[in-house]
């Protein structure tokens, strides 16, 4: 009866892990954008344009191309706009491009509407006598081609036809064009830019709007045949990212699961101890969720697959319990004799996560937390749920105790020469010892990243490495301040020092410039007699351009226009990106493509005298960013390496005791550190983090392997197998952090268990 009872109870605990964990699962957000990678401090001009990325609407752009597979070809304009066309009726985007210049009424409604207010600069010659006479013989010609509907439609108030330039100019140069829409190198993939109305944290609403774009080019496959679908853009790798992180997370649990506890009844030879063995971690997991969560206000995915790598630690603390519990006499016993132990490691391990927590490094920070909390919880639930819930009857006995042999000491020489290698080797690769490439840091996986760079090579979407940010009380005053730029970035542009630039000024002109035009232009009276003049001869009706007069007169008696009166998304979404909103005031971007020569860019930029004008280097600022995180984690993890080694001396006081407990976990940590610098090609972030699991591993083996009479081998043995078999399976993980921890970590446990063997192996005078 009494065992039943214990059934009872582990089955209701499950019962409410479960509960809670799809109670959690739903009110916390899950994310797996690559933004927890960037900065929450540090550069102010740098941290608000990766808010911008996060908030902005450049992290709601599709990047989509779609082209016929196989030896079937399509009309890429009639598949092109097929396909925009399909885009558009769906709901999903704000607005859709394919490159193509349309000239009906209502593509060029947007800017029919306000073509005297925006860019490009009016021409006074334009309206001149001479420039009206050239502007109505002009649409007698159109009238005769292909554009003569709009034409027609627009030409009584327009004459000089400037809806059209203005469209021009705001059409995105991009990608090649064929046939008047984009195309790839090869003329058949087509290539569109989209723009969905939701927000870039809507992972929902943004795998929707993918679902929309699939289901788009699958109703076109009857009569284009079959096509393949290339997507990409911040919105699109956050959902695929989130993807791939759970069918990972899906793929190691699947695998993992089953393997360890294949293992455990090896070795434990009873079924009934796997659910005891599993609810420490599962409340450890929920745990370190539920506090991530509602300190982060949301959980980042990389950090709910970090917690599958608890499988290897916090199993580890019942695996102790359960391996004593028949010979101490119940789970209870075993669990008040395995305490001292227990709180030793899982102490110290904490202590090394500890700082982690307080790092200015978002990912680190969760990592951190969600790793203190969980192995909190694991070892709270082992030490007092466990001997509540789990019956003394029917328990597995253990294998007999192991001894260890004396001669395991004599490699003790060995593995120090070992460690001392291992700085040698770390000291001759001093300027190469960490990874450069931020790309390694990305959770993004390496066929997305390669995917998003072609379709962004194709359309040759801007992704600048170097900005200019000018800062400014108001929108006007930006404008104004960007303005005094244009004419130096032009010559640059011209004399080839960069490709080219984007800036919210080439379209929408200052206030101060916009009256200065209009007042260049012939005042009513003027214009009216100029317009007379230029009519004569020609087959146009007295009073047929009156429409142009009057709305010339009414944009002179208005009000200045500004980019908030815009209401249209087609034009709103091209200067969004450009005027971010500081916590001073207004911060306009102007994005630099292809600059060869940052010198003589800065020069240029500081000889027109304007002020708060800032030149970024974003790669370069990014790396320096990275290298202070570095910088500011090894501090941190210096600190719980002291804390950690302070707790030691404290609990174990002997210093015999603290050198034979430390000096494996110093020498795995330094073993590992050269392996891993040189099979990598350089340590990461994230591979600091898998030596601090490997120190936290090691301290649990050391302190259990000190037991008399060899009763720590078994369990210690028992849990050394089963993390570097986790572990050596999140190795094989896609997603490259997961990959960069499970490689550490398995190589790391193996060299723990090992040296941990040696260092605790008797005297001499002992095993007589």
């Amino acid at each position: 009866m009494t065992a039943l009872r214990h059934v009872w109870r582990l089955a209701a605990a499950f019962l409410l892990l479960a509960a809670l964990a799809a109670a959690l699962f739903s009110v916390v957000p899950t994310r797996a954008d690559m933004t927890i990678l960037l900065p929450e401090r540090g550069d102010g001009d740098l941290a608000l344009l990766f808010r911008s990325l996060r908030q902005g609407p450049a992290n709601r752009a599709f990047l989509i191309g779609l082209a016929p597979e196989g030896a079937a070809a399509a009309d890429p304009r009639l598949l092109s706009r097929a396909f925009k066309d399909g885009l558009e009726k769906t709901g999903r985007f704000e607005w859709v491009a394919n490159g193509e210049f349309r000239q009906d009424r209502a593509a060029i409604e947007p800017f029919f509407a306000h073509r005297y207010r925006l860019n490009p600069p009016l021409d006074p010659a334009e309206f001149s006598a001479t420039g009206l006479r050239s502007a109505l013989e002009r649409l007698l010609d159109l009238l005769h081609g292909v554009a003569a509907p709009v034409v027609a439609e627009i030409m009584t108030a327009d004459p000089t036809l400037r809806t059209l330039s203005v469209a021009a100019l705001w059409t995105p140069p991009s990608a090649p064009a064929r046939q008047g829409v984009w195309v790839d190198g090869a003329g058949r993939q087509v290539l569109l830019l989209a723009r969905t109305g939701a927000t870039g944290f809507d992972l929902a609403a943004q795998e929707s709007a993918m679902a929309a774009v699939r289901s788009v080019a699958d109703g076109l496959e009857p009569a284009f045949g079959k096509l393949r679908l290339n997507l990409s853009g911040p919105s699109v790798i956050a959902v695929e990212s989130k993807t791939v992180a759970e069918a990972e997370s899906r793929r190691l649990i699947l695998i993992s699961v089953p393997l360890i506890a294949g293992m455990l009844l090896l070795f434990l030879r009873r079924i009934a101890v796997l659910p005891v063995l599993f609810l420490p971690l599962g409340c450890g997991f929920l745990a370190g969720a539920a506090v991530v969560g509602a300190v982060f206000g949301y959980v980042h995915a990389t950090t709910l697959g970090f917690g599958v790598t608890l499988l290897g630690v916090a199993v580890d603390y019942p695996l102790h319990l359960l391996s004593r519990a028949r010979d101490a006499g119940g789970v209870a016993a075993a669990a008040r004799k395995i305490w001292p132990g227990l709180l030793i490691a899982v102490s110290t391990t904490i202590l090394a996560f500890l700082p982690l927590v307080m790092s200015s490094f978002p990912g680190l920070a969760q990592l951190g937390l969600f790793s203190v909390t969980g192995l909190a919880v694991a070892v709270a639930v082992t030490r007092w749920g466990l001997p509540r819930l789990v019956a003394d009857q029917g328990l597995a006995a253990g294998p007999s105790p192991v001894p260890l042999p004396r001669w395991l000491r004599l490699l003790r020489l060995p593995a120090l020469l070992a460690g001392i290698a291992a700085v040698a080797a770390l000291g001759l690769r001093a300027e190469s010892l960490w990874q450069q490439d931020l790309a390694a840091l990305s959770p993004i996986p390496e066929a997305v990243r390669a995917r998003d760079q072609a379709l962004r090579g194709n359309l040759q979407v801007p992704d600048p490495r170097y900005v200019l940010t000018v800062s400014a009380t108001d929108v006007e005053t930006a404008l104004r301040q960007s303005e005094r730029l244009l004419p130096s970035l032009a010559a640059l542009r011209d004399s080839k020092v960069l490709d080219g630039f984007e800036m919210a000024a080439l379209y929408v002109p200052s206030h101060a410039a916009q009256a200065e035009r209009l007042a260049a232009l012939p005042p009513d009276a003027a214009l009216r007699t100029h317009l007379e003049r230029a009519q004569q001869g020609l087959p146009f009706k007295p009073g047929a351009f009156e429409p142009f007069l009057q709305a010339l007169a009414a944009v002179r008696a208005g009000p200045p226009l500004s980019p908030a009166d815009l209401p249209e998304a087609t034009l709103r979404a091209r200067l969004e990106p450009l005027l971010l909103q500081a916590d001073d005031g207004i911060k306009a971007l102007i994005l630099l493509r292809g600059v060869r020569n940052p010198a003589e860019l800065q020069r240029a930029v500081d000889e027109t005298g304007t002020t708060g004008v800032r030149y970024l280097d974003i790669k370069q600022s990014a790396q320096d960013l990275m290298d202070g995180y570095r910088a500011e984690t090894l501090r941190w993890v210096s600190v719980g390496g002291a804390l950690a080694l302070a707790l030691l001396i404290a609990t174990l006081r002997a210093a015999r005791a603290v050198v034979m407990v430390a000096a494996p976990v110093v020498l795995s940590v330094l073993i590992t550190t050269a392996v891993m610098a040189q099979v990598a090609g350089g340590l990461s972030i994230f591979h600091l983090l898998g030596l601090l699991m490997v120190a936290g591993l090691g301290i649990d083996y050391a302190v259990f392997l000190r037991e008399k009479e060899g009763e720590g081998v078994r369990s210690v043995a028992l849990c050394a197998a089963t993390s570097i078999a986790v572990f050596a399976l999140l190795a094989t993980a896609s997603v490259p952090i997961l990959s960069q921890i499970g490689w550490t970590v398995a190589i790391g446990s193996l060299l723990s268990f090992v040296l941990g063997l040696v260092f605790a192996a008797p005297p001499a005078e002992r095993a007589a």
